[in-house]
């Protein structure tokens, strides 16, 4: 029987350190877990009990930005290009369509 004081794994793990800045997505079986230290003074876990919504949008020439959007602020976790088409693949599934882009 496993122990259900050991947290499971996730299924879906991606993390990018990019320029100073960290992000990092975690999909569980019924969760996503996401932090990001992009435009914050520290690494912020993202309120996803308040998420309204998500998209993908560039951020550079190297690097996309996953947007979890909240009523009150906007939390952006960065991912490298190559990620992006996985990421939005598993978001979609856990979370929905993506929110419209902002571009």
């Amino acid at each position: 029987m496993p122990d259900p004081s050991v947290s499971p794994a996730p299924t879906f793990d991606l993390q990018l350190t990019w320029r100073g800045t960290i992000g990092r997505i975690r999909v569980y079986d019924e969760l996503v877990r996401a932090e990001t230290s992009f435009e914050r003074d520290t690494l912020t876990q993202v309120p996803m009990d308040e998420v309204r919504g998500w998209r993908i949008e560039p951020c550079d020439f190297d690097a996309v930005c996953v947007e979890f959007v909240t009523a009150s602020d906007t939390y952006r976790v960065l991912l490298d290009t190559s990620d992006e088409r996985i990421a939005a693949l598993v978001l979609g599934r856990a979370l929905g369509d993506p929110l419209p882009s902002e571009s």
